[in-house]
């Protein structure tokens, strides 16, 4: 009995990754990170609280994406976790004090999560594990052909500036897709062009598409998405028209030179900012 049930679980849960993925794993609800301020200029620090979500629309409250996973990176490179970590129906929120003076960057980076693909049977069906190149050994059928396995991994990040502007918390891991920004995020005024560069496991990644998209898409007709694609350099430049936060959200999907576990990835990239009035 408990054999019947451990194989039904397993069927629905390869149907649910399967329709899951079938639709294209950018597809998924996006995750972002907004906090409620970008900027302090107080000189004893400020209290910042983040909401943590996971939604297509900008800046609406939907999925509780948590947010176990936050740290902040100061100025000087060390690392911490934020306080107050509480999950809710629709969010996850974190606080935390910043008084140390430069840029911090926040992030809430999911852990890889490994899918393969196979084809089986007459018809060529394409079907879904949740398993790495290591575990899918034991997983696939005799029969399974044209196997493939995908690293899937997000970064969620923003940048919180205590008084005068820093670079140090700018320091990129060298894995999967990354940003690094040319024009500083406290620096972003509405009307100026603006500059980030896009990097994929440590070099610049020409080609990676991205949009930018302004809250308030609930109360005005056009979504008003700004879209982009780097350069040879992986840059990409911009001009936030008006004031306000914004998303700034990027996909690539690349193989994965001597990757014990996974043949490529499917990584992406959300980034909270603000432009500010001129």
């Amino acid at each position: 009995m408990i054999f019947k049930q451990s194989v039904s679980q397993l069927a629905i849960a390869s149907f649910v990754i399967s329709g899951l993925l079938a639709s294209g794993l950018a597809q998924a609800h996006p995750r972002w990170i907004l906090p409620s301020h970008f900027n302090v200029s107080k000189s004893d620090g400020e209290w910042i609280t983040f909401d943590v979500t996971a939604s297509h629309g900008t800046f609406v409250m939907d999925k509780p994406a948590s947010a176990e996973s936050a740290s902040i990176i100061l100025p000087t490179g060390q690392v911490l976790r934020p306080d107050h970590v509480s999950r809710g129906k629709r969010r996850s929120v974190f606080d935390f004090h910043f008084v140390e003076t430069g840029t911090h960057k926040v992030t809430v980076n999911s852990e890889p999560v490994y899918y393969t693909r196979y084809k089986a049977g007459k018809r060529d069906t394409e079907k879904w594990l949740r398993a790495d190149k290591v575990s899918r050994l034991q997983l696939l059928p005799s029969n399974a052909r044209d196997i493939s396995t995908t690293l899937s991994v997000s970064r969620v990040e923003t940048y919180i500036t205590v008084g005068k502007p820093s670079t140090e918390a700018f320091k990129l891991e060298g894995k999967y897709l990354e940003l690094k920004p040319i024009t500083h995020p406290a620096d972003i005024v509405a009307g100026s062009p603006v500059t980030f560069q896009l990097y994929y496991q440590g070099q610049p990644k020409s080609g990676v598409k991205a949009e930018i998209t302004r809250d308030g898409t609930l109360y005005r007709n056009s979504q008003e998405q700004i879209e982009v694609t780097s350069d040879e350099q992986g840059k990409v430049t911009f001009t936030p028209v008006n004031a306000g936060r914004y998303i700034f959200k990027a996909r690539h999907e690349g193989p994965l030179e001597g990757n014990p576990l996974a043949d490529e990835s499917g990584a992406t990239l959300h980034l909270t900012f603000e432009a500010v009035l001129p």
